[in-house]
């Protein structure tokens, strides 16, 4: 699972994510990201692409095409930055400008829902934030978010199931918000597709385990069978949360000096290219680490941590110790301090020697990318 960031700023994400005020906890220097981790390797510094690398050696290779980016986009990319990006660089630009994080396709349509919207005090939270938040009246509010988990769970149905339920929570608990219930809507091909065989079973079980654990109910559902699902099953899962209008967080970092820490699960090789296309392949190396190259691409579910992640940042945020948080979702930390910082109008330094492993021979770029 992901976990967050927390201190000044925070995300929960499989890394980590909540931020608060730099009062106690796990937290590092000003500026720099706060968490406990296994030292890294010592030959991993010198493996680094560095800034001053990248300007003494403008003609080297990049594996910019399979991260997804188009010659297009990674020429706006040397431009922007005057020198070929580090891989460190790319990798963020690889997630950040993706389809699933840009919405770079679907946006110039997506504006047209906070555009058109009609006037209300309703919603205290819309687009551009982790969910919705609307008053209910009497100073409470709910938040609630539908979230897909199609290709993970057609590729690993149980985990790719069960992590989608993960993602979902951590988003509503971002808001501020004790999750208290789930639903799910499903579609898949034929009934009696062997495929389908394959992958029901999984996704109701991924559901239905990783909410069971969260001690959420599944409070409704629904399921449809149609040939344009074949091979291709949508996987909908919403998460519902309550709140006091006080208890609202905002993925807005604000603060010079404010720590960033990070909540969650040690970061692990799971989850790299999420967001990105081949994204371990492309950093992979060769010889020995060439069975290393291409990682698997749905995480593993650890509902457990996520629950004591749950209790935790919820006790953060009634000691006053939060000021923004961001979960990490499928670009991992490189997506979650980026909204935070942007958000924010603010800078952010974050120490990759501090993010806790699973795996301590990931790269920056993968540490960076790893959802």
């Amino acid at each position: 699972m992901s976990g967050g960031l927390a201190g000044g700023a925070a995300a929960p994400g499989p890394g980590g994510g909540v931020g608060g005020r730099p009062a106690g906890g796990a937290a590092g220097p000003a500026g720099g990201t706060a968490a406990p981790g296994a030292a890294r390797p010592a030959g991993a510094a010198a493996r680094a692409d560095t800034v001053a690398d990248a300007a003494a050696t403008p003609e080297r290779a990049q594996p910019y095409a399979e991260l997804g980016l188009t010659d297009a986009e990674f020429a706006a990319i040397t431009a922007l930055l005057g020198r070929r990006p580090t891989d460190s660089e790319l990798a963020i630009y690889s997630v950040m400008w993706s389809e699933h994080c840009s919405y770079k396709s679907s946006r110039i349509h997506l504006r047209q829902f906070s555009r058109k919207a009609p006037p209300g005090g309703a919603l205290l939270a819309g687009i551009g934030q982790n969910a919705g938040v609307v008053d209910v009246g009497q100073g409470y509010a709910v938040t609630f978010k539908i979230e897909s988990h199609n290709h993970p769970s057609y590729v690993e149905p149980f985990q790719g199931a069960a992590t989608g339920v993960g993602g979902i929570v951590r988003d509503i608990l971002a808001m501020g918000a004790r999750p208290v219930a789930v639903m799910d809507s499903l579609r898949f091909g034929p009934a009696d597709a062997p495929d389908t065989h394959r992958v029901l079973p999984g996704v109701v079980g991924g559901i239905s385990s990783y909410g069971n654990c969260l001690g959420l109910p599944n409070i409704g559902g629904e399921l449809a069978f149609d040939p344009a699902y074949a091979r291709n099953p949508l996987v909908n899962v919403l998460c519902l949360g309550v709140m006091r209008h006080g208890d609202l967080k905002l993925a807005r970092a604000s603060g010079p000096g404010s720590k960033v820490v990070l909540l969650g699960s040690r970061t692990g090789p799971d989850g790299i290219g999420g967001a990105s296309v081949l994204a371990s392949a492309a950093f992979g190396g060769g010889g020995a680490e060439g069975e290393r190259a291409k990682r698997p691409n749905v995480q593993v579910g650890d509902p457990f941590m996520e629950k004591l992640l749950i209790e935790c940042c919820l006790e953060l945020y009634q000691a006053g110790l939060v000021v923004a948080v961001q979960d990490l979702g499928a670009a991992g930390i490189a997506c979650a301090t980026s909204e935070l910082a942007a958000a924010g109008g603010t800078g952010m330094a974050i120490t990759l020697e501090a993010v806790p492993l699973r795996d301590q021979g990931l790269s920056p770029p993968e540490i960076l990318m790893s959802e």
